[in-house]
């Protein structure tokens, strides 16, 4: 008798733990929704106002949008600001991934080598550890190399010993911009931090006035990586998060083309919208 009240006590446990973890997911989609459509709108709004002064969109910048009795962070980031590996130098490249993903020296050389072999058109590897072809098919990779520049950078996930993981942590760095140096005015105080490794130096850069920003980035080891010039590009990222109650954001990020083009809805166009994300702790970037 004592082994049936314990099997129907365990099935009532389990049914409303079952109960317990669907009301959860339905009110976790419930407030995706409304906050999507507020994320969404603080996009849309930014986007406009690019259009009307261009000197905001070559310029990286976090902006607070008030809306419906919340602020929602908008962070912009010109493309110019960001590393393009198809065209960086492998310098930036290593020092990226050893700062930023917290690579050795040897496995930033590796990795490195490897992405220029996905990138280029031949099939002879090189540097320290390339990989084309053979090499991929010996380590039973599901990619071959693309053997040409990248359009959509979540092809790097395609390198061979580019993990989920690694890569989640370099891509909010990379952009398509056709630049080997990245523009001062137009970088994230995150990634002039990880190039430089002075944390705290991207915003103190980005603090001080626009004629004496170049001159803590132009001499040093990281020179070579900052170009004082702005690009004047039309591509930029747009980031908007929002805090609700605890620690709890929710982001979504959208790559937009402030040039106009035919049939569009809107006087921009929109690259990409990734799906809202939910996140228990925010990008340095996104806090007050």
């Amino acid at each position: 008798m004592l082994w049936l009240v314990a099997s129907l006590s365990l099935v009532v446990m389990a049914s409303a733990r079952s109960v317990r973890q669907q009301s959860q997911r339905v009110a976790t989609d419930l407030e995706r929704m409304r906050v999507e459509t507020m994320l969404d709108a603080a996009i849309e709004l930014t986007a406009q106002r690019l259009l009307t002064d261009r000197n905001v969109a070559n310029v990286y910048s976090l902006q607070r949008l008030p809306l419906d009795g919340k602020d929602v962070w908008v962070e912009i980031t010109p493309s110019g600001g960001l590393v393009d590996v198809n065209v960086a130098s492998d310098a930036l490249l290593q020092t990226l991934f050893q700062r930023a993903a917290g690579l050795s020296a040897g496995e930033a050389v590796i990795l490195t080598s490897r992405v220029r072999d996905y990138l280029d058109p031949d099939d002879s590897p090189s540097g320290v550890g390339g990989a084309e072809a053979p090499q991929y098919r010996a380590a039973g990779w599901p990619s071959m190399p693309r053997n040409g520049a990248l359009d959509d950078l979540s092809e790097l996930r395609s390198v061979l010993g580019m993990t989920s993981g690694l890569y989640e942590i370099i891509a909010p760095h990379l952009g398509i911009n056709g630049q080997q140096r990245i523009e001062i005015d137009s970088a994230p105080p995150a990634l002039i931090d990880a190039l430089t490794g002075q944390k705290g130096l991207g915003a103190r850069i980005h603090n001080s006035p626009p004629e004496t920003r170049g001159g803590a980035l132009m001499t040093g080891p990281a020179a070579d990586f900052f170009s004082p010039a702005r690009g004047g590009g039309t591509t930029v990222r747009l980031k908007a998060a929002m805090k609700l109650e605890g620690e709890r954001w929710w982001q979504r990020e959208a790559w937009v083309d402030l040039s106009e083009r035919p049939g569009n809805l809107t006087p921009w166009t929109m690259l990409t919208l990734e799906p809202t994300r939910r996140l228990s702790t925010q990008e340095q970037e996104f806090k007050p």
